[in-house]
């Protein structure tokens, strides 16, 4: 990785695990099930603020589920907090679960945004090895070409639209991408969905 890559990572992880141990996020995920912080944080591929977290619970009702939203708005005070109910929804390519998306300010200013996907263990476990296999084939090479592209991709308005930070991983780790303007050409044959 590049030292500005390697600090800012360093900078940014530093703030989540305050956001997670100090100010107690895990606590209040821990009291109802079994929180795995994953994805940028897990991989050590930071380069904003975006935590994301699966909640291991094998029973949950929507009543307890808002009710950990209300315990996560009263510590962590967020602008806005979005609601997915997936067992219903059923939506191609989001885990089978509930969701809080925490956001602290305005995610492209700067601030947090948090992702809470409450999920039962069959679901989580599937999804945690998505992220294992990742960070099997990751080398400081292309951990380096990684943060390179989402340092400059993740301020583009189609990013989340078009195509995500595993389209990045999948263009640099599958497909040999090097640079942003490959991975926007990569894109533009491959996209996303």
């Amino acid at each position: 990785m590049t030292q500005n890559h390697e600090v800012l990572n360093s900078i940014i992880k530093k703030e989540a695990d305050s956001i997670l141990f100090e100010k107690g996020l895990i606590d209040i995920l821990s009291s109802i099930g079994t929180p795995y912080v994953h994805g940028s944080y897990l991989l050590d591929l930071m380069t904003w603020k975006d935590l994301d977290i699966y909640l291991q619970v094998d029973n949950i009702s929507i009543s307890d589920f808002f009710i950990l939203g209300e315990k996560i708005c009263h510590s962590f005070a967020p602008v806005k907090m979005s609601f997915r109910n997936e067992f219903i929804g059923k939506t191609q390519g989001l885990p089978y679960g509930l969701y809080w998306g925490v956001y602290l300010g305005n995610e492209r200013a700067g601030a947090w945004k948090i992702d809470i996907w409450t999920v039962n263990e069959s679901e989580c476990q599937n999804l945690l090895q998505y992220c294992h296999r990742i960070k099997q084939k990751l080398t400081p090479e292309f951990s380096q070409r990684i943060l390179e592209i989402k340092s400059t991709c993740w301020r583009d308005a189609e990013f989340r639209r078009a195509y995500s930070s595993s389209d990045i991983y999948k263009a640099v780790l599958d497909n040999n991408v090097s640079t942003v303007e490959e991975f926007k050409k990569y894109i533009k044959l491959n996209p996303a969905g």
